[in-house]
């Protein structure tokens, strides 16, 4: 157990709140106990000379020397760690939180002394709370099986991205506690943050496919909806497999085992360019998004491709600005994308809802499109390639935007107003009742 009071949560010189470490100058500093003995030791010098009592002076020197020496060893000695992270799950939503397996390696050449450690992250409150590791042998040493040693805490990220862990800070003390100093281990990790998933009320929303409206996908299956059989995500799997309800129970990604019989199309436009959100700050930080309004549309987004792909729809999302999503055909990759999505001052070079159609002389299905304050060119593309879906609905995520409803309504767009402070399934429902009062007026 290392001398002295546990180190306080501070964050020492070299690492910064974002995550990011440079090599730190190590530098020994007095504990209270060594400026406690320091000054004993200069009140016994000045005692010796005021009394005449030349003893003093060896319990004076002795006391001035002891905090020096401590402070020369925890400054000069040779200590060394590498820091491995394992996260479960490795991908993790907005919200949840993921266990992380810390295992910690002495790679210096000589024992390690006792320590305190704290892992860092990038949000607050940036550190976890101090905890102790004993000794660890030199790495390859003769002892191998205690040259590391391994530890684990919980991690709970509040918004999406993708983020550094680490470094690793690691606190000693000299035997007598006289001082102590700080070492960042080698090692960072990156954990990938989702946005969070919403399930979405069933039933709400009539559904286009090639063949017409239908409000469920028929599929193949021995109960209802909680007794699908899935399985644990596997490398090629298809997206529109994920079943992400259980995704959400399991910390994984699980997959539907049944056959969907119902291969329809649908796809979701993502406004990215920077111009259209009035929010937008120009650069964002942790704790504060470049805009409101855009992490509230990931949020729909990714809900909704989630609710649409769980249900066979082969799912397409179209960037109105420069390209940086993965297919979702690709799972692991088209969530770590979303979580590092930002907007753009690039525009897509051909921004078009039909791109990827077989044919586009047929219906295509559903089409849902989340906009702010769009430009003329996509309101023009929206309002030009309406005809082509059977049903289409617009999410106006900015009161000052809906005079963007004027052209999409009479082109034959479902427009829903809703506002970054509504919940995802309210603005669900609200498509739900655009329908019925669109069937009322027919």
């Amino acid at each position: 157990m290392p001398a002295g009071p546990a180190p306080s949560r501070s964050t020492p010189g070299g690492v910064n709140h974002s995550g990011a470490s440079t090599p730190p100058k190590r530098v020994g500093r007095l504990t209270r106990r060594g400026w406690i003995v320091l000054a004993l030791g200069a009140i016994s010098g000045i005692a010796a000379y005021a009394a005449g009592r030349p003893e003093f002076l060896v319990f004076a020197g002795f006391a001035i020397l002891l905090p020096l020496l401590a402070l020369a060893w925890v400054r000069f000695r040779r200590v060394a760690y590498r820091a491995d992270r394992e996260f479960t799950p490795p991908v993790v939503a907005a919200g949840m939180t993921s266990s992380v397996a810390l295992t910690v390696t002495n790679v210096a050449p000589s024992t390690s002394p006792a320590a305190w450690w704290r892992d860092t992250w990038p949000w607050r409150p940036y550190v976890t709370d101090p905890q102790e590791i004993g000794a660890l042998q030199p790495a390859g040493g003769y002892r191998r099986t205690t040259s590391r040693t391994r530890v684990a805490y919980e991690i709970r990220p509040y918004r999406r991205g993708v983020f550094e862990i680490g470094p690793l800070i690691l606190d000693f003390a000299d035997p007598f506690g006289l001082a102590d100093s700080a070492v960042v281990a080698e090692g960072t990790q990156r954990l990938v943050v989702t946005p969070g998933l919403i399930d979405l009320p069933e039933g709400a929303v009539a559904l286009a496919v090639d063949e017409g409206p239908t409000r469920m996908p028929t599929r193949r299956t021995f109960g209802g909806e909680d007794d699908t059989m899935t399985r644990e995500y596997r490398r090629g799997d298809a997206m529109r497999r994920v079943h992400w309800r259980a995704s959400a129970h399991k910390g994984e990604l699980m997959v539907r085992q049944e056959e969907q019989q119902n291969n329809a199309e649908a796809r979701i436009v993502l406004d990215t360019l920077r111009t259209s959100y009035r929010d937008s700050r120009g650069r964002g930080t942790i704790d504060e998004p470049e805009s409101d309004t855009f992490e509230w549309a990931i949020d729909l987004v990714a809900s909704l491709a989630a609710y649409l792909a769980s249900r066979g729809f082969q799912v397409e999302v179209v960037e109105t600005g420069h390209p940086q999503l993965d297919s979702m055909d690709e799972p692991g990759r088209f969530l770590e994308s979303l979580a590092s999505l930002q907007l753009t001052d690039a525009r897509a070079d051909a921004f078009s809802l039909l791109r990827s159609a077989a044919r586009s002389d047929r219906p295509q299905g559903s089409v849902f499109a989340v906009l702010s304050s769009a430009d003329e060119h996509v309101i023009a593309r929206l309002v030009a390639q309406r005809r082509s879906f059977d049903l289409a609905v617009v999410f106006l995520v900015d009161t000052r935007a809906y005079r963007l409803a004027t052209p999409l309504r009479e082109a034959g767009w479902l427009c829903v107003p809703v506002y970054d402070s509504d919940s995802i399934e309210d603005a669900w429902l609200a498509v739900g009742a655009e329908q019925e009062a669109a069937h009322g007026r027919a």
